[in-house]
């Protein structure tokens, strides 16, 4: 089961378009079921999530943990889809606070057939 981990450092108010770029899973390779865990650092980070064509999320906000602390499965991963070969996963992530935060992401890939 492959697993993509991440830890992005966001300039306060700041917006990261797609964590997943420059992941050879950003388009999947394979059909897949996908579990998407986040936690931010504090308060006031919001999450867009796409696989394919399915939105997952729709800017809502993550979990909040202390600081470069991962998400904990199964409990802090809230988002999961069964994605085609092809789908593209994109994890948008906006700071609402006015401070710099730190956000904790992990995408676990279960291969499908």
């Amino acid at each position: 089961m492959p697993t993509f981990a991440r830890r992005v450092v966001m300039l306060a108010s700041g917006t990261e378009e797609n964590v997943m770029v420059g992941s050879i899973y950003e388009y999947l390779p394979w059909f897949a079921d996908v579990e998407i865990g986040i936690a931010a650092d504090a308060n006031g980070v919001l999450a867009t999530i796409n696989s394919g064509s399915d939105t997952l999320a729709e800017e809502q906000p993550v979990v909040f943990k202390a600081i470069n602390v991962q998400p904990v499965y199964p409990d802090d991963f809230l988002w999961a889809d069964e994605a085609a070969a092809g789908d593209r996963l994109k994890i948008k992530l906006r700071d609402t606070s006015a401070a710099a935060r730190t956000v904790m992401v992990i995408v676990r890939l279960t291969p499908i057939g």
